[in-house]
């Protein structure tokens, strides 16, 4: 049963998920239903976004929007049919993303730009879009999905780790923006998370087909993750790390002992 607090939160709120075809955003698609928010779920698989919706609750009340995040023109073009057809959002969770698993010496300069693309100018465009409604109404909370890989490099994933990096510096610079203006804005670190997002990559070629993510499967199970993400959206959190044990210690380790962390990463193993 949904939490009371949050449900008063979210309910009859218009929600944005980008990512919602899989992992955390369907999950979020799942539990803010329940919640009484109004979706708009999007993800490039129309024959997806459909599973989510009809094993939501209240169908009928969401709406199946595709959209490739690669399309900057798609982009734009959603937002503008969003905001024509069913108003300013109140909340968009920015969770579409790709990983990348390979080493740098071997990684082609084609998968640091899609990887950046995706997990970066994407979340910028369709957050810009977004945001004068928001503005003009005084009133809305932009979310993104970064990690803790966005506070540490670790290696294998130069080209994730780089996209996430950048999306918590340009997260920071539009809370400090517009925190006056009834704004609110919240960066997501999880760490590792059982999703299906490695499969993703193999698919999209940024990750070998042989390669297996043990660290991924090992992860934390994607409903505790949610419950997570919700308890700080609800509490206006800035950003917060989503993760448990000595990996969500890494960025205090980091920030206090940061040779400590850099021995560690070292250790970590492809698969």
């Amino acid at each position: 049963m949904a939490n009371t607090n949050l449900t008063s939160v979210f309910n009859n709120k218009l929600i944005w998920i980008t990512g919602a075809s899989s992992g955390i955003g369907e999950q979020l698609c799942y539990d803010l239903s329940k919640m009484g928010a109004r979706l708009i779920l999007s993800a490039r698989r129309t024959d997806e976004l459909e599973r989510v919706r009809n094993a939501c609750q209240s169908p009928e009340t969401h709406t199946v929007l595709p959209l490739d995040m690669l399309n900057e023109a798609d982009v734009i073009n959603a937002a503008d049919k969003v905001a024509n057809e069913l108003g300013t959002v109140d909340y968009l969770f920015n969770n579409a993303g790709i990983t990348q698993r390979s080493l740098i010496n071997e990684t082609d300069a084609d998968i640091y730009r899609k990887v950046m693309e995706l997990n970066y100018f994407s979340q910028v465009t369709i957050t810009r879009k977004v945001l004068p409604g928001m503005l003009a109404r005084g009133s809305g909370h932009i979310v993104t999905t970064s990690s803790i890989a966005g506070l540490i490099g670790i290696p294998y994933r130069s080209a994730y780790c780089s996209s996430k990096h950048a999306i918590i510096g340009f997260m920071d610079s539009l809370r400090s923006e517009v925190h006056d203006k009834g704004l609110r804005v919240t960066t997501l670190c999880p760490g590792f998370v059982r999703t299906n997002i490695i499969d993703t990559a193999r698919r999209e070629g940024t990750a070998q087909e042989k390669v297996e993510d043990t660290v991924i499967k090992n992860g934390m199970a994607v409903d505790e993750a949610v419950a997570e993400v919700l308890e700080a959206v609800a509490n206006e959190k800035e950003q917060v790390i989503i993760a448990k044990g000595k990996e969500g210690m890494g960025p205090i380790i980091k920030r206090l002992f940061p040779s400590v962390i850099y021995k560690m990463v070292r250790k970590m193993a492809l698969t």
